[in-house]
């Protein structure tokens, strides 16, 4: 019996009577695994809190475009006033008539000890030579690349996951065979037992029958741990603890592809066209070019508005009233003109065409990259599948040869040599179909992840 159509049979007499093993199980299918995948990967999650913090960042950077409204207030107590020497201009009215002993100068004392401001202030930029919308410009620009990598993330857990599901799936197919190799085995060393019981086969027929099956258990126990350890690596791309219990009902399938009857030229075009690495790297051009003009906005004047409006109120004591504060209201525009800057700007400037450049140069390389990569992947999905279909020739082959063998050492017309090859030639018939079923459908994953559409 198949070793996922046993987990099978063993789910349903669990829910049958109501119990799970492990505490949890967990129905899945590839589409399953991937939905799971994009909810828990953590991966997937630090990605998603980047968007949301990038989208936060343009809010922030919006907020450099309009005014800034401010309220303050103040307490002050002087201990000591401030006094200022002044001629004493009494003595100069006076004159000759002045008494004498009079000082020439004396000192006034301003305000009072205790002082007290409340008000608001609005100031609101109104040229920066274009510093402050290029410098929004640049984080939504930012924002954007940020949300396309979080779909590059996307696309790599996917791939990942689908890559470990089918894994999984060669490892529970690599069991079914082994298993069957076992069952033939075991078969075959019933049938020379017989054939020994009435002197139709040697002690050395029935020796050799015996190390076959010895040879296919540890097989068997292979393939098992194997499958273990592509089910834990599905529960690490899903990001699943060990309580929960897999049913897969699904096995390898060869799935015909209308990719395949693409060519390249028209594969590159979709990939150039679809993939968010493409669009980051033009949005980063993008950038680069505003950071250009953020450079040269510092040669610029600035001008800014500003307003006041405040009370403000003193007294020799701390019984203030009302009648005790004076309002103020006033408004003002500020010219600023760089003169010189010690060749900063020039330097930022310098800088920034330079990342023009690099940006350039980095999207060539991008291109060139999924060309090779749309390539490697067209040629192994290629391979894969004429693999897929000489493996099932042969597979029909082995089954064939194998019944002719068995039949011809039944009617004593070949050796037990030939069933023993035969039945191994089977065995390994069907491991290699299995193995290319798994690698024609990750290359076909592949390919689709490549074009950004899987």
């Amino acid at each position: 019996m198949k070793f996922h159509l046993k987990i099978a049979i063993v789910a349903v007499i669990i829910f049958s009577f109501g119990i799970t093993l492990n505490g949890e199980t967990l129905e899945l299918n590839l589409e399953k695994a991937r939905q799971i995948a994009l909810e828990k990967n953590p991966s997937v999650k630090l990605a998603r809190e980047a968007v949301a913090k990038s989208k936060a960042s343009v809010t922030e950077t919006r907020g450099n475009l309009l005014p800034t409204v401010s309220g303050f207030s103040s307490f002050q107590h002087s201990w000591e006033l401030q006094k200022v020497v002044m001629p004493n201009f009494i003595k100069t009215m006076l004159g000759s008539a002045a008494p004498a002993g009079l000082p020439d100068y004396i000192s006034v004392s301003f305000g009072m000890e205790n002082s007290a401001v409340a008000g608001v202030n609005i100031n609101q930029p109104l040229f920066m030579g274009g510093a402050i919308w290029n410098g929004y410009q640049i984080s939504k620009l930012a924002s954007s690349i940020i949300q396309s990598q979080y779909k590059v993330v996307e696309q790599k857990v996917l791939i990942d996951v689908t890559s470990a599901y089918y894994g999984l799936l060669f490892a529970l197919s690599s069991v079914d065979v082994t298993e069957e190799g076992l069952q033939m085995s075991e078969k075959n060393l019933e049938q020379v037992n017989q054939f020994f019981t009435v002197g139709k086969a040697s002690r050395f027929d029935v020796l050799r029958a015996e190390v076959q099956v010895a040879n296919f258990k540890p097989m068997v126990v292979s393939a098992k741990n194997y499958a273990k350890l592509a089910e834990s690596g599905l529960r690490m791309a899903l990001g699943q603890n060990e309580q929960i219990d897999f049913i897969i009902n699904d096995h390898l399938r060869f799935t015909a592809s209308d990719l395949t009857e693409k060519n390249l030229d028209e594969l590159i075009e979709i990939a150039e066209r679809n993939r968010p690495e493409v669009y980051m790297m033009s949005r980063q051009k993008d950038i680069a070019t505003r950071q250009l003009s953020l450079a040269k906005s510092a040669y610029m004047p600035s001008v800014i508005f500003g307003t006041s409006y405040q009370y403000q109120g003193q007294r020799n004591d701390y019984k203030f009233t009302n009648d005790d504060f004076l309002k103020s209201f006033n408004s003002s525009v500020t010219l600023s003109i760089p003169l010189f800057s010690g060749f900063k700007t020039s330097s930022k400037i310098q800088q920034a065409k330079i990342g023009i450049k690099e940006a350039g140069y980095q999207e060539e390389s991008l291109l060139n990259g999924i060309r090779m990569e749309i390539k490697s992947a067209y040629f192994t999905l290629k391979q894969a599948q004429e693999n897929v279909q000489t493996q099932e020739v042969t597979i029909k082959q082995a089954e064939e040869a194998n019944r002719l063998a068995e039949l011809m050492y039944t009617e004593g017309a070949s050796t037990q040599l030939d069933v023993l090859n035969a039945n191994v030639a089977l065995n390994q018939a069907k491991m290699n179909y299995q193995k290319s079923l798994y690698e024609y459908n990750v290359a076909l994953s592949s390919l689709k992840k490549a074009i950004n559409e899987l």
